[in-house]
């Protein structure tokens, strides 16, 4: 490695495209998280989660469970109870993540909150070659629930709708929110 003084020997132009270098590695970093939302589970998954909520500029913060995949998103109308799904794979009738819905429905949810089940089904496969990821007849369940289905890909493309237009990615949300159950289509 140089020494520090070297810098300082640099011709006009050294330190302006150093700066540019440091700049565009910083919004690197920044934006590495977010990938998250395509390849994670579990809690990495759910901090993704949280963390894209918090880019959308709304209040999210964990909730008190002990999975600690829980996220509350504070919106216009009420909350999002979002509960992460602590492994990948297609949402089955059956599934361990459809209880803990209605269990954040039966004694977290108050009147004007949604509860939401996030989760990654296949992160070995680009998005767009994805299968929904949760079978026909847990869907009906959650739609007889009024709970939602958010693939994470979904949240990632809110994400990067966010960049180029805030208020349409955080128009979304609420229509996630205004949403009585079933599968959120995300916009195209």
């Amino acid at each position: 490695m140089a020494p520090d003084w070297v810098a300082a020997e640099m011709p006009p132009g050294y330190h302006t495209r150093l700066g540019e270098i440091e700049r565009l590695s910083a919004d690197l970093r920044a934006m590495d998280p977010f990938g998250r939302l395509l390849w994670a589970a579990g809690r990495p998954l759910a901090e993704a989660v949280r963390d894209a909520f918090l880019a959308l500029k709304f209040e999210a913060e964990f909730t008190p469970e002990p999975e600690g995949t829980g996220i509350a998103v504070n919106v216009d109308a009420g909350r999002l109870l979002l509960h992460v799904a602590p492994s990948v794979g297609v949402i089955r009738k059956k599934d361990a993540s459809l209880a803990h819905g209605f269990q954040m429905l039966h004694e977290l949810a108050e009147p004007n909150d949604r509860v939401v089940l996030v989760a990654n089904s296949d992160p070995a496969t680009r998005p767009l070659d994805r299968a929904a990821g949760i079978e026909p007849d847990a869907v009906a369940l959650l739609r007889r629930m009024g709970v939602n289905f958010l693939a994470s890909p979904t949240l990632f493309r809110l994400w990067i709708l966010s960049l180029h237009d805030a208020e349409r990615g955080r128009s979304y949300v609420q229509r996630l929110h205004e949403q009585d159950g079933g599968i959120f289509h995300p916009p195209t």
